[in-house]
């Protein structure tokens, strides 16, 4: 406390200094023009900003103190000494706490001591007052152990007290002083921070969802929405607070950036679901195939899709990276999805009948092979393709819906990779998992 005491005095003696010359400069006249009466006038505005911040560091460099001032004594001249700064007192109420336990641990050992000695007597050798001494030496022990625990709640006090005199000093100086935001300062701020953390919340789960049959996709893309919506009123958040002088570009590139990889991570999830949704389509083909010619021929079209067919064309590429910016505005995206989640509506039955036949009679069993980090958009339909691949027998070429499979789990696995890596470029991503 001592050395981050120096350190704000340090702080302090320098914004002196500085308001020192800039009064020095705003005084002088030589500098008779437009030009120097323009920063004359700028010196003296910013003589009052640099004033309250020297009283904010000097007020906090005061409070916390810049050297341990020792008290000496007894422990009855520690406790009632008058209380200097935080550090010093800090520092007494250590040492008083200190010489407490030591004095606690003696005294416990004799009191162990005691005990062991009443509890090896015998009756034929001991005597009354042999009994009385050992019974009298434990319940001083005994006494000592309470009056250290008295001492060490005196250092408690001590320290709790400093702490609110040095608290209480710093909040007074910075919640009356030029420098406190304004209501709108602190009305952007509140927006900023509570949309950064819903943006973190709603997209982190919108991505843990997806594979809950029938209803996942649904709730995933309104969560998704809700995320992508929270990134956007952040960002504009934070270009006010740049405007205020509350935030730097740098903020600004930050939430951008988040903004967009939120976006472009979805959009690779998307290519990924048409992949899936392409092998769905050929395994229901695949799966009307009843003669030796119709299978060898659905075969060659599942090979061709997984080795010749994978890529996508320029325009379904492009409109898979706009889809993730546009659908958090469109009312029939949302309308869509609301509708799937209306309780009521059946979905809701359909997903837990649906867990139950995944684990054969049991939801609890269909939960974990249900579950998927594939992206909401492609995490239903390529669970579907695999149990689609095991029920059309070994008759198909299943290596071949298999690569199809593992093309649209990388590039799904690769989208929710860059989705989490705007979520955290904020930092609450690392706090909600407990690192950073």
């Amino acid at each position: 406390m001592a050395s981050l005491g120096k350190q704000l005095r340090k702080t302090a003696d320098e914004l002196e200094r500085q308001v020192r010359n800039l009064k020095a400069v705003a005084e002088v006249d030589a500098w008779d023009s437009k030009a120097g009466k323009e920063f004359r006038e700028k010196a003296s505005g910013n003589v009052k900003k640099l004033e309250a911040a020297f009283k904010r560091y000097d007020t906090a460099a005061t409070a916390f103190g810049t050297r341990v001032e020792e008290v000496g004594g007894t422990y009855q001249d520690k406790v009632t000494a008058s209380p200097r700064n935080y550090a010093s007192d800090l520092n007494r109420a250590q040492e008083i706490a200190d010489a407490a336990l030591k004095e606690a641990k003696d005294a416990e050992e004799r009191k162990s001591a005691s005990q062991k000695s009443l509890d090896n007597l015998s009756g034929q050798d001991a005597t009354d007052k042999d009994r009385k001494d050992l019974e009298a030496k434990r319940k001083a022990a005994g006494d000592e152990i309470d009056a250290a625990r008295e001492k060490i709640n005196d250092a408690k006090r001590i320290r709790d007290d400093a702490a609110k005199r040095a608290r209480e000093s710093i909040d007074a100086v910075i919640n009356h002083d030029s420098l406190k935001d304004g209501f709108w300062e602190s009305l952007v701020d509140d927006i900023a921070t509570i949309t950064s953390w819903v943006a973190t919340v709603c997209g982190v789960l919108s991505l843990l969802v997806g594979w809950i049959p029938v209803i996942g996709q649904a709730l995933a893309g309104v969560l998704g929405a809700i995320a992508m919506i929270a990134t956007l009123i952040n960002f504009v958040a934070t270009l006010v607070q740049v405007a205020q002088g509350n935030a730097d570009w740098m903020d600004v590139g930050m939430a951008a950036l988040g903004f967009l990889m939120m976006g472009v991570g979805k959009g690779f999830s998307k290519i990924a679901g048409k992949f899936a949704k392409g092998t769905l389509g050929r395994l229901g083909k695949a799966g009307a195939a009843r003669t030796a010619r119709q299978v060898s021929r659905a075969n060659k079209n599942l090979r061709r899709a997984a080795y010749k067919d994978v890529k996508l064309g320029k325009g379904d590429v492009l409109k898979s990276l706009k889809e993730p910016f546009t659908e958090p505005f469109s009312k029939a995206a949302w309308a869509k999805n609301l509708k799937t989640l209306k309780p009521g509506s059946g979905n809701w039955n359909a997903a837990k009948n649906e867990l139950r036949l995944r684990g054969d009679g049991s939801v609890l069993k269909g939960l974990p092979k249900s579950f998927s980090m594939a992206d909401p958009g492609v995490a239903s339909d390529l669970k579907s393709v695999k149990m689609g691949t095991a029920a059309l027998g070994s008759q198909f070429d299943a290596a071949a819906v298999n690569q199809i499979s593992k093309t649209a789990s990388r590039l799904s696995v690769v989208g929710a990779g860059i989705t989490l890596g705007g979520l955290s470029l904020d930092g609450n991503l690392q706090k909600m998992v407990g690192i950073g």
